[in-house]
């Protein structure tokens, strides 16, 4: 097969963006979030030009316990008093802030607190 010049290419490739066809590919790119604009054959080689839409990251949800407990260490309590003051005891304070921490990806409660804030969770 001969390749075609490229101005000749072009005048393919514009006339088949103008009759487009169904893509055995569109069931993958909705998954992706990809959107095909265009597919087609040019001198025997398939082609696929694609929309790519920025995924946003999952908004961070806390319960309404967890919501109460990062309140109370962004005031600076410690477990103890936080949990005399929410009548449960510091262990399960404790066991809330690893949940928080998992579900922000941070280590400290520092930096939980500045995550929770730049997302303007505490706000709530």
């Amino acid at each position: 097969m001969i390749p075609l010049p490229p101005d000749e290419l072009f005048k393919q490739l514009i006339n088949q963006i103008e009759q487009p066809t169904q893509s055995p590919m569109e069931p993958q790119l909705e998954e992706t979030g990809n959107e095909i604009i265009w597919q087609g054959n040019l001198d025997g080689i398939n082609y696929y030009i694609v929309r790519s839409r920025q995924k946003s990251p999952p908004r961070i949800t806390l319960s309404s316990r967890e919501k109460a407990i990062a309140r109370l260490v962004a005031q600076g309590l410690p477990n103890k008093c936080i949990g005399h003051q929410l009548d449960i005891s510091p262990w399960t304070v404790a066991s809330y802030l690893r949940r928080i921490f998992a579900k922000l990806g941070v280590t400290s409660r520092t930096a939980m607190i500045n995550q929770l804030m730049q997302e303007k969770i505490l706000q709530d």
